[in-house]
Order: structure tokens, then C-alpha cells, then sequence
């Protein structure tokens, strides 16, 4: 039962674009439904939802005790799960008929036991809650930086209201081709691959550019973009869609990873 409560979990997250926390979410619904098996009653049920801001497991075993958190010693085989959900999750917790244990983790956090910081939980923007979204790839020749800023500025323009508080279409147009560069540039990948890239207008206002490449790696994350250039020195990278106001980050997917940069409106005047 444990191997099949992962497969629901990790077919959940794929479809609703949270590949980022199937890890996770492994470790603890193991753990919840392993020991709702040892110490329940009858049938095991598991529920997982999302919320607002947060995953939530909930597994029932029919039991009414309340499970307990006890420290394993070395020699111990078991005993060690709840401290795992502990340890894992944003929270957890027992129903108050003490038969359902759950446990939470947030949607978008800062994930510091990854190898590289920085890493993000991105959400896949078919799912996210968004105004509008497009999606398009092309091909990684020559002209793919080129056409990835003249798509972006072109397409912007024809889509974004003043209302919405994005006046400077050529800025976002330089966001887009930098992501764009970025993904050509550390990835190695041949002439005849396609890079995928996706605009979207997010229900709170906010612009998300993606650039999907297949490299899972961003070494050294932090550096990249926390990069000044010294006086006289050439600004490079990243460094242009930060000063242009784009908060950088990344996550790792199955097929590479995602790197985003999220716009927020200018301020409008009164």
C-alpha cells in the first residue's frame, strides 16, 4: 500500500504542476501510511489536497489512539517516521478523534537541502491560476535569442492594457531574450532541439516568464545572481533582467529544469 499511496501522490502533483515537491511528499506519505498500517484498525484511507497556499496528506486508520513521537535509538529498525513527518513537513498534526494524522507542506518555498539555493518551487503555469498563458517553442539556432525577444515584445504589446501597470513592453521584451541567452548558453543543447518558453499574466498581476531547458543543474545559482559588475566591467547574464526589476529563480523538472523570472506592476499613478 505504501508504493501505491506514492504513485497517487506523485500523478496528483504532476497534474496539478507541483513536480517540485513529489520528493517530499514520498518521504512523508511513506511514513504516514506505514504507520497508519502497524498501528490501525481496518481499512487505511488517504486523502491529498491542495489549499491555498500548501499540500495537504491526510491519512485515516480507524484507530482512536493517538500516535506518538518517541525518540528511536540507534539499534532501532522502526520508530523513526513521525519524526521524519517532523522533520519534512511544514506542519502536522491529529483529527480530533485521533483516527486521521496529517501533514503540510507549502506550495512555494525556498528549498535549502537541494544541492544549489535558490531553488524554487515553480508551479506549471497550465494549472496556476492565470489571466492568460502562452506557451511556445523554438528551435535553438542561431536566431533563437533573437526571435525569442522580438516574440516576446511583439506578443506583449498586442496583450497588455496600460491597466495592467507593465509600461515598458522593451524592457520585458530584454527579460525574455536574457532567459533565452541563458538557456543557449549553459546547455549545450544541438541546433535541431527546441526550447520551450512560456509568457503568462497571473491572476495577482504579476508577469511569469519560463524558459524550459534540459539541464537539471544551475551551478552555482546564488552567485549568478547576486552578480554585480565592477566598475567598467560588461554587465552579463542574469544581471540585466534583475536590474530590469525580474526576480530569478529555477526548479528542477523531470526532463531539465525551468528558470523564471517574475515581474511585478509598476506602481500606478494616483
Amino acid at each position: 500500500m505504501p508504493r501505491r499511496a506514492r504513485v497517487i501522490v506523485r500523478a496528483g502533483l504532476r497534474y496539478w504542476g507541483w513536480p517540485g515537491l513529489i520528493e517530499s511528499a514520498d518521504v512523508l506519505v511513506t511514513e504516514l501510511v506505514t504507520n497508519a498500517l502497524e498501528h490501525g484498525l481496518g481499512d487505511v484511507g488517504l486523502r491529498v489536497y491542495l489549499a491555498d497556499t500548501h499540500l495537504l496528506i491526510e491519512v485515516r486508520d480507524g484507530s482512536d489512539q493517538l500516535p506518538v513521537l518517541r525518540e528511536a535509538v540507534p539499534d532501532d529498525e522502526d520508530g523513526r517516521g513521525l519524526f521524519l513527518v517532523a522533520a519534512i513537513a511544514d506542519a502536522w498534526g491529529v483529527s480530533s478523534d485521533g483516527k486521521t494524522t496529517w501533514c503540510s507542506l507549502p506550495l512555494v518555498r525556498r528549498n535549502d537541502d537541494m544541492e544549489h539555493g535558490g531553488v524554487a518551487v515553480i508551479p506549471d503555469l497550465v494549472c496556476a491560476e492565470t489571466k492568460w498563458v502562452r506557451k511556445e517553442g523554438f528551435r535553438a539556432d542561431r536566431h533563437v535569442v533573437g526571435n525569442a525577444y522580438r516574440f516576446t515584445r511583439v506578443y506583449l504589446n498586442a496583450l497588455l492594457a496600460p491597466e495592467h501597470g507593465f509600461v515598458d513592453i522593451e524592457d520585458l521584451a530584454t527579460i525574455g531574450r536574457v532567459l533565452m541567452a541563458n538557456a543557449v548558453a549553459h546547455t549545450c543543447v544541438p541546433e535541431y532541439a527546441v526550447i520551450t518558453m512560456r509568457w503568462a499574466l497571473l491572476q495577482s498581476g504579476e508577469l511569469v516568464f519560463q524558459v524550459h531547458d534540459g539541464r537539471c543543474e544551475f551551478p552555482d545559482f546564488d552567485k549568478v545572481v547576486t552578480w554585480e559588475p565592477a566598475e567598467g566591467e560588461r554587465p552579463r547574464g542574469l544581471w540585466t533582467a534583475r536590474r530590469l526589476g525580474a526576480e530569478i529563480s529555477y526548479a528542477p523538472t523531470d526532463e531539465g529544469k525551468i528558470v523564471q523570472a517574475l515581474i511585478r506592476p509598476r506602481a500606478q499613478p494616483v
